[in-house]
C-alpha cells in the first residue's frame, strides 16, 4: 500500500511533470523544461497546452499552405483561412 506522501508528491509533482513533457513535445519544445517548469508550477500545462508549435510536428501539426498558421494534422481545411490542405498518407 502506497503512503500518502508518496501519493501527494506523485499526484502534485509527477503527474503534471510527465503530461507537461508530453505536451511539449507535441508542440516541438523544450521538453525537460516544460516538464520541470509543469511539475513545480502546474499552471504552466495551460500555458504550453494553448502555446502554438515551434515547427510542423508529424502527426501532430502541420502549417497551412495559405496563411502559414499551425492547424492539426488531419484537419482537411484549415480553420484560419478555409484553404483546403493536401491528405497524408
Amino acid at each position: 500500500m502506497m503512503k500518502p506522501v508518496y501519493l501527494f508528491f506523485l499526484l502534485v509533482f509527477v503527474v503534471p511533470g510527465v503530461t507537461g513533457g508530453i505536451l511539449a513535445a507535441n508542440r516541438a519544445r523544450n521538453v525537460f523544461v516544460w516538464s520541470l517548469l509543469s511539475a513545480v508550477f502546474p499552471i504552466f500545462l495551460l500555458v504550453i497546452y494553448f502555446h502554438k508549435p515551434l515547427r510542423e510536428v508529424e502527426g501532430k501539426f502541420r502549417r497551412c499552405g495559405g496563411c502559414g498558421e499551425f492547424i492539426p494534422w488531419r484537419e482537411t481545411a484549415c480553420r484560419y483561412c478555409g484553404r483546403e490542405q493536401p491528405t497524408h498518407p
